[in-house]
């Protein structure tokens, strides 16, 4: 009997065909679930300190610019080596409440943290950031249209602290921030709801402001009132600018109590699966930690976040967009990006890869030639840059109880269907002759000949199939016979 694994969903009841009631360090695809790619080094050195920022920026020449920021400094990556780009006037005060938040405008970057004077780095020109003073201090930047938008900021005008306030640039101009309906720059706040605002991010030609349990969108609509607001939400928002993704034309965000996706026109709950097992894993008082990151290779949008009393990002769920389905598995991270990888001379990959186990994960495109589709990358605990392209580690899957309260059935053999054949495989069994009541463990069989060899009469069995190293699966086949009702 072949059981299709449809998806893992441990908020439904766990007999239900098809459902996965557990599984750690495994994706959704769209044939089955495969190991999630582990994280592997491009070679580049360790951040001086805790990562308190990333972001992969393109510039006008076409080519991508990787900014990092620690508590103090900001960094341009190399192939090899991160490059203090801080202002020449010295290292920053740093905040442990705000990230450093980085955009694009035109061929000039924006880092902001909402405790130092706001920084750009023109990169036909500069080669440090420097203060921008006139622009306000701010939470978020973000370029929309031929603007440059903030949330979250000190009025630069008595240094009024402003959290729901919003603003933009003169048109054209992101070094004027005088308020004047001939430049167009506007100031504005969202009373409508209460709360700081959470998160900016583009849409189109639009500005989506997020607080913690709102949403507004912002249309430009020219002379007047420059900027026309409308509430979303009055119920659903984003808990942080980090936990938001943008994948084309759509956010994906992680909200109070839910996840969501938005195109600028639904708001959508993409969260149904998990959302009650997601809640009790995840530590509340630290949700607004989340960070998410699109693998736009995989069609994956991750969320790293804290579990149970943990104030650090310990584990991942994974929201395959293009199939509906989720993972998960656990992962220290300080903070999440993509990258892509640059070129490097023959002496800096004698270097980085100076014997054959060095070379272990990686392919030929990671050691010379540059990628023009980014990657899925982290940035670990030890400060260091490392892509999400590597071997698996270990991974486990428990598809749905197999059985009826009606009759016994007599197992004696389980088949996986594999896409990707793991290094190993494991299958533990476990039984139980009344629903609802706990399992009890059996034994554990090595798989041969693409093979699990078990004898176990039951109503009900539950096996939990654990992997090694690169595996895809899309079914069990079951070999079982009826034992009779007693």
């Amino acid at each position: 009997m072949l059981v299709q694994l449809d998806q893992w969903i441990p908020d439904a009841d766990d007999i239900t065909p098809g459902v996965i009631i557990d599984l750690d360090g495994m994706i959704s695809t769209i044939k089955g679930y495969k190991g999630n790619p582990s994280p592997v080094s491009p070679g580049i050195e360790a951040l001086s300190a805790e990562c308190k920022g990333i972001q992969l920026l393109q510039i006008l020449n076409g080519s991508n610019v990787l900014f990092a920021g620690t508590k103090t400094k900001l960094y341009m990556s190399g192939a090899l080596t991160w490059t203090e780009v801080t202002r020449v006037s010295g290292v920053y005060t740093g905040s442990d409440t705000y990230n450093w938040r980085f955009s694009e405008f035109g061929n000039v970057s924006f880092a902001v943290n909402r405790t130092d004077k706001c920084q750009k780095y023109n990169h036909a020109t500069d080669s440090d950031f420097s203060d921008l003073t006139a622009m306000p201090i701010c939470s978020v930047a973000e370029a929309v249209g031929q603007f440059v938008m903030i949330a979250n900021y000190v009025n630069p005008s008595g240094s009024v602290d402003t959290p729901d306030g919003w603003a933009c640039s003169a048109i054209s101009d992101y070094t004027d921030w005088t308020p004047s309906v001939d430049t167009q720059c506007v100031y504005g706040r969202l009373f409508d709801t209460p709360g700081p605002i959470t998160g900016l991010k583009r849409l189109a030609d639009y500005a989506i402001y997020y607080k913690r349990r709102s949403m507004y969108l912002a249309r430009y609509v020219g002379s007047g009132n420059i900027w026309e607001f409308s509430l979303v939400s009055d119920t659903v928002g984003a808990v942080s600018n980090e936990s938001i993704s943008k994948v084309d034309a759509k956010h994906y965000f992680l909200g109070e109590d839910d996840f969501y996706s938005y195109d600028g026109a639904t708001l959508q709950s993409i969260g149904g699966q998990i959302r009650e097992w997601f809640n009790e894993q995840v530590n509340y008082k630290s949700r607004t930690l989340a960070k998410a990151m699109h693998d736009r290779v995989n069609g994956i949008v991750y969320w790293f976040y804290p579990t149970s009393y943990s104030a650090t990002l310990n584990a991942f769920v994974a929201y395959n967009y293009r199939v509906g389905k989720w993972g998960k598995g656990m992962m220290d991270v300080e903070f999440a990006s993509e990258y892509v990888t640059g070129s490097k001379k023959y002496s800096e990959i004698q270097t980085l890869y100076p014997n054959y186990n060095n070379f272990d994960g990686l392919v030929y495109y990671d050691l010379g030639t540059p990628e023009e589709v980014p990657k899925a990358a982290i940035v670990d605990t030890t400060h260091k840059l490392k892509t999400l392209s590597g071997v698996p580690g270990n991974s486990f899957i428990v598809p749905n109880i197999f059985g009826s309260e009606e009759q016994k059935t007599l197992i004696s053999r389980v088949r996986n269907r594999y896409i990707d054949s793991p290094d190993t495989a494991f299958m533990t069994n476990y039984y139980s002759d009344q629903s609802g009541s706990d399992f009890t463990q059996d034994i554990t069989t090595t798989e041969e000949d693409g093979k699990f060899d078990v004898l176990r009469s039951a109503r009900w069995h539950r096996g939990k199939f654990e992997f090694t190293g690169q595996v895809e699966i899309s079914g069990i086949d079951i070999q079982a016979k009826n034992a009779g009702k007693e």
